[in-house]
C-alpha cells in the first residue's frame, strides 16, 4: 500500500465532460475530483455508463472536441503547473507515453489490423527514443519479452489477428510502457478475457507498476479485482464520485448506499441460494438527471430530502473517507435496510 502522505502525481479538480448529442447534452463526468499519489493504484469502480472510461480519456486528452467539452483542472507532476485540458494537440502527443499512457479495454480495435505488431511497438519506441532501426527493433523485442510474449523475434512479424486476446493486451501494455510513463491509465484491461488470462494480465500490470514505480488508475466494474489491486477506491455513479476511501475501509465499512448495494450484489460462494441480490431499477439517463441525489430513485434508504439535497462528498470516517450521502451514519445499521430484492441466478 502506498503512503497516503506521498506527493500527488495527478490532481483532478471539478472535472466535467459534457457531450453534445441529438438527444441532448450527456453529462458523462460531472464535478469529479481526486488525486493519485506516487506509486499508488487508484481504482475507479461502478456500473457501465457511470463515467469511468470518460474520466480516463479526458485526463489523457482523448475525448473529441467537439462534441465533447471538458472543464476543470487536470495537473500532472513534472509537467509544470499547466492544466492538461489547456494543452494543444501536439503538446498532448508529447505528453502521452512519457508522462502518462493508457491501456484500452479492446486491444483489437486499439491496434492497427494491417500493421505488423513489431512495427507498432517500434513506432511507440520511436516516439520516445531516438534510436537506429536495429536498436529500435532490439528495444521492441525487449518490451515484448518484458510483458511475457514468447519467441518475440518471430512474433514481431505477426499481425494482431494472429494473437490471442490476452497476447494482444500484452502488446498494448508493451506499447504503453515504452516511454516509462509516470502514470498508467488502465481502462478495464481484462474485458472479454477468461478468468485465468485476466489474472495473468492483472499480475503483469501490478509487477510493472512496482518495478517502474508508476502510479496507476485502474478502471473496473469488478470489486474483487479492485480489492486485490488498489490502494484507494473511488466509486462512481451517474458521472459523480459517490464514495472515496482506502480500499480496506471501503470494502470493510462502506457508507454510501450504492457502494453497499454493489457489495451486497456480489455472488456468495458459501450460499445455497439459487438467487442473487440485485439493485432495483437502472442508472439514470445522463441527458436527464434527477435532482438531488442521483441514486435516490434506486436507493432503499431514500427520503424526500434526498431528492432535494444539493449533494456533496461528506466526511464519513478517518483517513479521507468521504461519501455523497447525508445519511451515511445510518447506512451502517442493518435494521435500516429493507428486505433485499433478488434475481434468478
Amino acid at each position: 500500500m502506498t503512503d497516503s502522505a506521498a506527493p500527488a502525481v495527478l490532481e483532478v479538480e471539478d472535472l466535467r465532460t459534457y457531450i453534445a448529442t441529438d438527444a441532448g447534452v450527456v453529462r458523462a463526468v460531472d464535478g469529479v475530483s481526486f488525486t493519485v499519489g506516487e506509486r499508488e493504484i487508484l481504482g475507479l469502480v461502478g456500473e457501465s455508463g457511470c463515467g469511468k472510461s470518460v474520466t480516463c480519456r479526458t485526463i489523457a486528452g482523448l475525448m473529441p472536441s467537439p462534441p465533447a467539452r471538458s472543464t476543470g483542472s487536470v495537473r500532472l507532476a513534472g509537467y509544470g503547473e499547466r492544466n492538461l485540458l489547456d494543452l494543444s494537440t501536439s503538446e498532448l502527443q508529447r505528453l502521452r507515453g512519457e508522462h502518462l499512457s493508457m491501456v484500452f479495454q479492446d486491444p483489437m480495435s486499439a491496434l492497427n489490423p494491417v500493421m505488423r505488431v513489431g512495427a507498432q511497438i517500434e513506432e511507440a519506441v520511436a516516439a520516445h527514443e531516438k534510436l537506429s532501426g536495429r536498436a529500435r527493433r532490439t528495444r521492441a523485442i525487449e518490451l515484448m519479452e518484458r510483458v511475457g510474449i514468447p519467441v518475440p523475434e518471430r512474433r514481431m512479424r505477426d499481425y494482431p489477428h494472429q494473437f490471442s486476446g490476452g497476447m494482444r493486451q500484452r502488446v498494448l501494455i508493451a506499447m504503453a510502457i515504452a516511454g516509462r510513463p509516470k502514470l498508467l491509465l488502465a481502462d478495464e484491461p481484462t474485458t472479454a478475457l477468461d478468468v485465468l488470462i485476466q489474472d495473468q494480465i492483472l499480475s503483469l500490470l501490478l509487477e510493472l507498476q512496482r518495478d517502474f514505480g508508476m502510479s496507476m488508475i485502474l478502471v473496473s466494474h469488478d470489486l474483487g479485482v479492485i480489492g486485490e489491486m488498489c490502494d484507494r477506491v473511488a466509486v462512481m455513479y451517474a458521472g459523480e464520485i459517490v464514495e472515496l476511501s482506502d480500499t480496506a475501509t471501503l470494502l470493510g465499512g462502506p457508507r454510501h448506499p450504492y457502494t453497499i448495494s454493489l457489495l451486497r450484489s456480489l455472488p456468495d460462494v458459501t450460499s445455497q441460494s439459487r438467487y442473487l441480490r440485485s439493485i432495483g431499477g437502472a442508472p439514470p439517463a445522463l441527458v436527464d438527471l434527477p435532482g438531488g441525489c442521483r441514486f435516490a430513485p434506486r436507493c432503499p434508504l431514500a427520503l424526500d430530502r434526498c431528492r432535494e439535497w444539493d449533494t456533496e462528498l461528506l466526511e464519513a470516517g478517518a483517513g479521507g473517507h468521504t461519501a455523497r450521502c447525508w445519511r451515511h451514519e445510518e447506512t451502517r445499521r442493518e435494521d435500516a435496510w429493507p428486505e433485499p430484492s433478488y434475481e434468478s441466478a
